[in-house]
């Protein structure tokens, strides 16, 4: 490519006729004459160009560059330290909430066995005073049965003697051993 360009440009300078250019008329830019001078200060102001540029722009946007690059590793490195810390305080977080929820879950788990024997003897206390209640009233029963058995003939006789009464309007007393009769031929 470079030499490409290095053959047009010699072609360029050693013609002494070119067409679009008129000996004393025509574009003046394109009079062969006049390019020596041309390229002389194309060379200056692209020499004068690349020292500006080079000693004076570049310096500047380098250094803006390296301040931004700086700035850029200094955040970024604060961001990881900041990742990492809180990374660590979340696995702290983590640590601290498993034991929590492990000393919770103990501390339910003894309640409930704690409560599941009061439970379990309080039902059976229930269960005792029950059947010791039950004991007493299947005696107090047997007895009250026993009793009536045996007032079993004075029991019939108040009765009638008082469904007589309602009835007839009359006052009557029953003798025992009538009914005592009464009972053994029936």
């Amino acid at each position: 490519m470079i030499a490409k360009i290095i053959i047009s440009l010699i072609f360029c300078f050693f013609s002494f006729k070119v067409f679009a250019a008129e000996e004393n008329g025509g574009m003046p830019q394109l009079n062969p004459e006049t390019f020596s001078s041309q390229l002389f200060w194309l060379g200056i102001l692209f020499i004068l160009m690349f020292i500006i540029i080079h000693y004076l722009f570049l310096p500047k946007l380098e250094k803006v560059r390296s301040l931004r690059k700086k700035t850029i590793d200094k955040y970024t490195f604060e961001a990881k330290d900041i990742k990492d810390s809180i990374t660590e305080i979340v696995e702290k977080i983590d640590t601290e909430l498993k034991v929590a929820k492990d000393e919770y879950n103990s501390h339910i788990k003894k309640v409930y066995e704690d409560n599941r024997k009061v439970y379990e003897s309080t039902l059976r206390d229930l269960n005792e005073k029950i059947e010791k209640k039950k004991l007493i009233h299947l005696q107090s029963l047997s007895k009250n049965e026993t009793s009536i058995r045996n007032n079993f003939p004075e029991i019939c006789v108040d009765l009638s003697n008082r469904l007589y009464e309602n009835i007839m309007k009359e006052k009557i007393s029953s003798d025992i051993n009538e009914f005592k009769k009464f009972d053994k031929n029936g």
